[in-house]
């Protein structure tokens, strides 16, 4: 329920908060096992293992004439994969440098996005547009729903009258060994150019 709750924050302060209780929560539990039991009949209970998993995306930004088109910028995310669509496209424009202000979507089609047969749009979420077979929610959409095997790309296509196009590539799947929440930048390779020049 509270990883939910965190999920479906648009702000960042209370998505914090959200994990914090959880954090609080699992530590108190921790503290509980075994509690109030005789120390003859203590039994060893088996730790269940942590059931969340860390998606981890290397995303480039495409190039542009207003920076070097020889540079290559680039960002390694570790996230959730319980996150949804909507908070990754969040941490994406952060770890760019990039205000989180525009219209975004997914899309399956690297190179024309209109052809997509499955792409994922705010518009939707945001009445402008009807969902449909091929075009889905972000708000409600899990990160684990769209991206299924290594090596899988997307086009994410954020503020559709600038047009800033990244690739972002599932690069690895890892088993968490305590539910973390919090995105993580693993690596940043290149200055990002500058939403507003």
């Amino acid at each position: 329920y509270i990883v939910a709750c965190a999920n479906h924050e648009d702000s960042e302060r209370k998505q914090d908060r959200w994990d914090a209780l959880y954090d609080r929560l699992q530590t108190l539990s921790d503290l509980s096992e075994n509690m109030g039991r005789p120390r003859k009949h203590l039994v060893a209970l088996k730790k269940q293992p942590c059931a969340l998993k860390y998606y981890i995306f290397d995303i480039r930004i495409y190039p542009r004439p207003v920076y070097d088109a020889g540079t290559e910028v680039l960002r390694k995310i570790q996230i959730a994969g319980t996150k949804s669509l909507y908070n990754f496209a969040r941490v994406i424009t952060r770890a760019f440098d990039f205000e989180f202000d525009h219209c975004f979507g997914f899309y399956d089609n690297l190179q024309k996005y209109h052809d997509s047969k499955r792409s994922y749009e705010l518009f939707v979420d945001i009445g402008e547009t009807a969902p449909s077979f091929t075009v889905k929610v972000v708000n409600k959409t899990k990160i684990n729903q769209v991206f299924k095997n290594i090596g899988e790309k997307k086009l994410f296509l954020f503020d559709y009258g600038d047009g800033w196009y990244f690739t972002v590539e599932l690069k690895e799947i890892k088993q968490a060994e305590k539910w973390d929440l919090k995105p993580v930048i693993l690596e940043s390779t290149g200055k990002a150019p500058l939403q507003y020049p």
